[in-house]
């Protein structure tokens, strides 16, 4: 009877410890590296630019960088704060479209992200490795895999700078309004910097009670549709000559093939201008990233009891 008291009270120790415990270890910092990929106008799959996963590219992959503070409200739900550096990039060359490959536009622009990120840990988030009960007489067992899943979202900024290369000189794009922005009958010029909404998973893996490792899978959707500069229609190169000089009338239209009537401006006989499509402004660009990172724990002077 006294053995099986014994197992008893230490069958509840995790219970007790757990829901004390994490109210010591609120702040986490965090620091990581991943890779990014652009959905949007340029590049991607078959059929029109999208921002579903569909148009995934491989070969549109650059790096980036993230580095994050955390504080858990309850075992369940935390708020983190991140700033985050990366690339991202697109090229008509690399799809699978005939006609977006004779389009012919490509893009790189260096990304900077301020977000606020809610994490959800459905089934908890554990603050301490846990571990296989292997007897009375050694309490603290065997450390056992501790992995624990979560879902993200939140809001943040973007900022962005889109530019394309042009006989070996990178131009920035922005100031060029290669879509007549600014000029009669075209929307404003756009801003370099659009909200973004994230959604994503990820999972931890706590390595002791300080340190830890966590994979996330985000994608941002962003209110923008101009991180690539490509949204709407083409427009007369001699006016965007006349406003913004001659590398931005070229960079307005690259198509292989110009005498192809799906590319460009159309004036005909009557008076009447066709301005061609091409982006596609139903669809905002959006992003996603895949990142690895390291996470520190900070304790207030919180005694751990081993997790059976």
């Amino acid at each position: 009877m006294k053995r099986l008291l014994i197992l008893v009270m230490l069958s509840l120790m995790p219970l007790f410890s757990e829901a004390q415990s994490w109210r010591f270890v609120r702040h986490e910092v965090s620091f990581g590296v991943g890779v990014s990929n652009f959905l949007g106008d340029l590049g991607g799959a078959k059929g029109i630019g999208t921002h579903y996963f569909k148009d995934l590219k491989g070969r549109s992959t650059r790096p980036s960088l993230i580095a994050g503070y955390k504080y858990m409200f309850t075992p369940n739900i935390s708020g983190k704060v991140t700033a985050l550096w990366g690339y991202l990039h697109g090229d008509d060359a690399v799809t699978k479209n005939l006609v977006r490959q004779n389009r012919n536009l490509s893009f790189r622009s260096m990304i900077g992200e301020f977000n606020l990120i809610a994490e959800i840990y459905p089934w908890g988030e554990r603050v301490s490795p846990r571990y296989k009960l292997t007897g009375v007489r050694s309490i603290h067992g065997n450390e056992a895999f501790t992995i624990m899943p979560y879902f993200t979202t939140g809001i943040g900024m973007t900022l962005f700078n889109p530019k394309a290369q042009l006989n070996g000189q990178w131009y920035a794009l922005q100031p060029l309004h290669t879509e007549g922005q600014g000029l009669p009958g075209r929307p404003d010029p756009y801003k370099k910097i659009t909200m973004n909404i994230p959604f994503g998973i990820g999972a931890k893996y706590l390595i002791d009670k300080k340190w830890s490792l966590t994979f996330d899978l985000t994608v941002r959707y962003t209110l923008s549709d101009y991180i690539d500069d490509v949204s709407t229609t083409y427009y007369d190169p001699v006016k965007i000559e006349a406003a913004t000089g001659t590398e931005a009338a070229i960079l307005s239209n690259r198509a292989l093939d110009p005498l192809d009537g799906n590319y460009g401006v159309s004036n005909y006989s009557n008076g009447l201008v066709e301005y061609k499509q091409r982006g596609n402004p139903r669809y905002n660009d959006a992003y996603m990233f895949a990142i690895i990172s390291v996470n520190y724990r900070f304790s207030q002077g919180a005694t751990f009891i081993p997790k059976f």
